[in-house]
Parts: C-alpha cells; structure tokens; sequence
C-alpha cells in the first residue's frame, strides 16, 4: 500500500495502474529508500498478471559468478556445488511479474545475455542447451543515472532502450513534505505495539524536526526512525529527544554555531517560514485523518489551538486570493 497525500506521487499511482494494462517493460527510477518495491508491487497487483507470481531480485545482492544460475537456474552438476537441477527466477515468475531491483547493478558481461533473453523470450538454464520459452513482465529499478552509465560504459544503450518503455521517477521525501505526517503516524500505528507505553502520536516539536529534517534515506530511514522512536519513548508523545535526528550544518566543524544559523534546510524550505512548515503539516493530517480531535491529539496541540490555526489559515488564503 502506497501511503500519500502527494498530488504528484497521486499522480505516479495513476500512471503506474495505466500502465499495468499492457505487458510493456517499466522502469522505475528515484533515490535509495523512495518506495520502487511498491510501485513495482502496484504494477504487478493492478495488471492481468496480479494472480501470477511476482518475483523481486535485488541484482545488486548477487555474485557476478551466479548471477546467470540465479536469473535462469542451472542443471545438476553445471558447475560446482550444482548437486542438483535448480529453477532460476525467470521460472519461478511464469505469467507474473519479474522484479530487477537495482538493474543498473548487472554485471556488463552478463547484460548481452540478459538483452537476449528479454528479446527471444527464451533462456537456457546453465549447464544446458534446450530453450525454454518464458512469459514474464519485467519491471526495474535503479537509484543510478542510466543514461550517465551508458555514457561511462558501465550499462548497454540497447538493453536501457530494452527496459525503459514506460518510466516513473519517484521523487524523495524532502520533495513530498505532506507525505511526512501521514508517512510518520503510519509507522506509530505500525510500532505501537513494541513499546510499554500507549504511544498517542508526537509532540509538535517532534512532528516539526520531522517535517524540516532532509530525509537522505528517504521512507526508509523514516521507517526506521520511527521504529527506533517506539521503542525508547518513555511518554504518550514522541519527543525530539526520542528521534535520533538533528538538522545537519554547513561547514567543517559541527561547533561553527548554533543550529538555527547553520542547519541544512531541503531546498523546498529555503524559502518557507516555520509557519507555513507547520501549515503544511497540519493541512495533511487533517486530510488524512478528517477528525479534528485525532489531529489534535496526534499532533500534540489542543483542539482550540488548531482551530485558531485553521482559521488563521483561511484568513490568510483570502488575504492571498484577493491580491
């Protein structure tokens, strides 16, 4: 499940179910830790083939000498330690879905190789010569630049051309402030149980560090900061104290002044105050959770405290539409 008040990552759910209509290769491009597993999930689930195995390789977790026995298996003494016939992953996804995670990660001697089998639909397992024909959808993955690696001869032109029919670019977190709160609450629901406290959601403090931090590991490092948090909370409320995480600071030396003079903002914060930050928060909890009370409770302010800040908020949209 994609979780997202984004109207840009709304967007990529959207193209990605369209695109899950045909059989055509996509690649799925963004930063370590932006979510490509679930888009690839997403493709997979909303496609003719969502019955079908859906198989994910990390490429970059595979040895270059068994990559070929792990994409297309092998028979039974091919090689050492081959004691018996072994199905590869273009086997086990028959019909479904082929997931190559961190495809850019292929060793260029094995790329040739890959290419053709993509292009003749069939393969032969190592240590044989009998093709065996497969009907598998493939879907990739890269944090690299592609076309950079093409340049630096580290990745084939023709085998990019090969998986890059449809392309969605999955933007970072620091890009997708709105998604913070939601992202956030989601992991408290999902952690809550690991903590001997009754963990309600976090105070504003916290939920503003989150919102201002720049996220480098992106909905994973979230995730795990989050979890981390669960688990040492020692109060109803998240605290800064509890996040683990600090606004980083330009120039050599951490001591070169105090934090609000040198944290390192994402570039989408360089030109907002911290008032419109926490418009933003708010805005998208009260999307995703609708009842005022929760959000309050959740983002650790009264009731009477967001409702001020809402209406100040109408205020100064009506100010803005009749200049």
């Amino acid at each position: 499940m994609i979780i997202t008040q984004s109207p840009t990552v709304e967007a990529l759910i959207q193209f990605a179910k369209r695109a899950a209509r045909s059989a055509a290769p996509v690649l799925l491009t963004g930063e370590s830790g932006t979510g490509k597993e679930l888009f690839a999930q997403l493709v997979h689930q909303s496609s003719p083939r969502a019955t079908q195995p859906f198989i994910p390789v990390n490429c970059a977790a595979i040895s270059e000498n068994l990559f070929e026995s792990e994409l297309f298996g092998h028979e039974k003494g091919a090689f050492s330690g081959a004691i018996a016939t072994r199905e590869g992953r273009f086997e086990a996804a028959k019909g479904g879905t082929l997931f190559l995670d961190e495809v850019g990660e292929i060793p260029l001697s094995l790329q040739s190789k890959l290419l053709r089998v993509l292009e003749s639909k069939t393969f032969e397992r190592v240590g044989s010569s009998t093709s065996i024909e497969h009907d598998v959808r493939i879907v990739a993955a890269t944090n690299r630049d592609l076309k950079q690696a093409v340049d630096d001869g580290d990745f084939r032109l023709d085998l990019l051309h090969r998986i890059n029919v449809l392309t969605l670019d999955i933007p970072p977190l620091r890009q997708r402030v709105a998604d913070i709160p939601v992202l956030a609450l989601h992991f408290v629901d999902a952690f809550r149980s690991e903590s001997e406290i009754a963990i309600e959601g976090f105070d504003s403090a916290a939920m503003k560090l989150l919102a201002k931090y720049d996220w480098p590991g992106n909905i994973r490092e979230l995730r795990n900061v989050i979890h981390r948090a669960c688990v040492l909370t020692d109060q109803p409320r998240i605290s800064t104290d509890h996040l683990g995480i600090e606004l980083e600071r330009k120039g050599d030396s951490p001591q070169q002044g105090p934090p609000s003079e040198n944290a390192r903002l994402p570039n989408q914060w360089l030109h907002m105050n911290l008032d419109e930050v926490e418009r933003q928060i708010i805005t998208a909890a009260i999307k995703a959770f609708g009842n005022r009370q929760v959000v309050a409770e959740k983002l650790g302010i009264s009731p009477r405290t967001l409702t001020n800040k809402m209406r100040r908020y109408r205020e100064i949209e009506s100010e803005s539409k009749a200049a």
